[in-house]
């Protein structure tokens, strides 16, 4: 597919008999929203195991601009442009709100010398870090709090805390791992903005797995349902939001959790 950023092609993961992803293949456009649905179980977080290289492949293959990052360690997928969050904000509790954001620029690459020194160069780069994490953080409300301790935050604070920390990066993908978990309604509108913000104003391309279908459908370029580690279905929102193949892997999901 012409213009795609991330491809997975055949990938598979297999724990002994168990195949947690089977056969998958994806091509994700730059700049746009994807999406990745499906009941518990699916094999979604797996997948996101698999491209950001915290999993290793049982068979096939993921290309990242058109180079092989299969096997890579995860450092070295950060390193190359795709940052990721996880269903666990994953803070330092003893860590001030902005040297969180401020810890995310060391992705962008560091003089490791310079930083020992703390010469010149580097004393401005890090007021240039701190002014820029100022900056990220007034744009969801947490300037005020910018020096207090992480664990002061509200949990859905941690939640947004931790997506600037990976856009500090600046990464050219984003991955998020059900970021709407544990946000009220109005941190889940705010969050919603966020990620259009990300593809449409900083040109981000955002690869999303979430539980909340709203967000999903209003968000997305393209929605892709995995059953039993599977792609089921693939299309734009309006294609599959009352697709048959949807409605069965959520109301089976559903019946089977009834059953006694």
């Amino acid at each position: 597919m012409a213009g795609a950023i991330l491809e997975l092609r055949d990938v598979s993961r297999h724990f002994g008999g168990l195949k947690a992803v089977n056969g998958v293949s994806l091509s994700i456009e730059e700049g746009t929203i994807t999406s990745l649905v499906g009941p518990n179980g699916a094999g979604k977080t797996t997948v996101f195991n698999l491209i950001t290289g915290i999993l290793p492949l049982s068979s096939g293959d993921i290309r990242f601009d058109g180079r092989s990052i299969a096997g890579l360690p995860p450092y070295a997928i950060a390193r190359r442009g795709l940052g990721r969050t996880f269903q666990d904000p994953r803070i330092f509790y003893e860590m001030s709100v902005i040297d969180h954001v401020v810890a995310g620029f060391s992705l962008r690459g560091e003089n490791p010398l310079a930083a020992i020194l703390r010469g010149p160069r580097m004393r401005h780069e890090t007021r240039a870090a701190r002014d820029s994490a100022l900056r990220m953080l007034d744009e969801v409300g947490l300037r005020r709090r910018a020096h207090e301790k992480a664990q002061d935050l509200s949990f859905g604070e941690q939640r947004f805390l931790s997506i600037l920390r990976t856009l500090a990066g600046d990464p050219r993908i984003v991955l998020l791992d059900e970021p709407t978990v544990g946000l009220d309604r109005d941190s889940v509108h705010d969050l919603t903005r966020l990620v259009q913000r990300m593809a449409r104003e900083q040109k981000k391309t955002v690869l999303l797995v979430e539980h909340n279908l709203d967000v999903i459908f209003d968000v997305s370029d393209q929605v892709h349902l995995l059953v039993g580690g599977s792609i089921a279905l693939s299309g734009e929102p309006s294609e599959i939001k009352r697709h048959p193949r949807m409605i069965e892997a959520y109301l089976g999901a559903r019946y089977a959790a009834l059953r006694p």
